[in-house]
């Protein structure tokens, strides 16, 4: 019995024994797991600052200048359309020459008229009977006039036969500049007065359309305000404002395609005229040019494109 407690006692102090030694074991392990885990993040961390050096150490390599250049010659597909207008060689604004209240207004947009019409007037009563007046000093002072001059003559012919001196002589002759000035004189506010008349009435400067009118009957202006928009329904211009890049090679006599957006129909204008100055602000140059062949109806302000290649 004895024996046999004893074996017991050391297998269970063996067992203990292992116990232990598993347990300090794994105290070991589980104190370096972290350790590891450290060391292992340094290392990253170590090799991503190793390659960002590397990165910078290595030279920035230069950008290469594009080879690809945008054709600007007029013989190019890739030349882009130009917006182009149709533009009246003549569009004027116009009003009275003087001041006054409009008493007839005689057409209205979209009339033709012809050059001379007249286009509208204004009261012109007091205008009337200022040149009826003038004119009636006008005669008075011909009058006037013609008998100082023979007066004068028969001064003269007395003066010769030593009838009378010279000074009495002199005295007609200086009567009768007297007399011929105020009857220049004379003449001269009868225009002044005609003028005024005249500006009672606008007179169309040409042959065209009436495209806008401004003022109605009954209102007062004052002088050179607009009272009609006219434009002349000929002579037609093609006009673009051209990038400068085409200023050297554009010239007069060179044909460009022109093309309607609205209906895609497409003709042919020539370059007339070429402005030889580049606005500093948009960097661009005016042509003129005459549409030869359009199927489209044309009319000023009609939006056209043109492509910039010769044919």
């Amino acid at each position: 019995m004895k024996l046999t407690s004893h074996f017991k006692n050391k297998i269970i102090f063996l067992i203990f024994f292992i116990a232990f030694v598993s347990c300090t074991k794994n105290d070991k392990n589980k104190a370096s797991l972290p350790e590891q885990s450290i060391n292992k993040e340094e290392k990253k961390e170590e090799n991503q600052k190793n390659l960002i050096k590397e990165k910078e150490l290595q030279p920035i390599p230069s950008k290469k200048e594009e080879t690809s250049t945008i054709n600007t010659s007029l013989d190019s597909e890739s030349v882009p359309s130009i917006p182009a207008y149709i533009k009246a060689e003549n569009q004027s604004s116009i009003g009275f020459s003087t001041s006054g209240s409009i008493t007839h207004i005689y057409f209205r947009s979209g009339e033709e008229v012809k050059q001379g019409q007249i286009l509208a007037s204004m009261e012109d009563n007091q205008a009337s009977i200022d040149v009826k007046t003038a004119k009636i000093d006008v005669s008075l002072k011909k009058l006037a006039l013609d008998q100082q001059e023979k007066n004068t003559q028969r001064m003269e012919k007395q003066f010769k036969s030593g009838i009378v001196n010279l000074a009495t002589y002199e005295k007609e002759k200086n009567l009768l500049e007297s007399k011929n000035l105020e009857y220049q004189s004379a003449q001269a506010n009868l225009a002044g007065k005609e003028f005024i008349l005249k500006s009672t009435k606008i007179l169309a400067p040409y042959n065209g359309v009436i495209t806008k009118v401004e003022k109605s009957v009954g209102d007062y202006v004052a002088t050179g305000t607009s009272v009609f928009q006219i434009t002349q329904n000929k002579n037609f211009k093609l006009y673009a404002q051209i990038p400068i890049t085409y200023f050297n090679q554009l010239k007069i006599g060179m044909k460009l395609e022109v093309r309607n957006p609205n209906t895609g129909n497409k003709g042919e204008a020539i370059i007339k005229r070429v402005v030889p100055v580049v606005d500093s602000v948009s960097k661009t140059f005016d042509i003129y040019a005459d549409v030869t062949s359009f199927n489209d109806k044309l009319a000023p302000g009609i939006f056209l494109e043109i492509k910039l290649k010769t044919k």
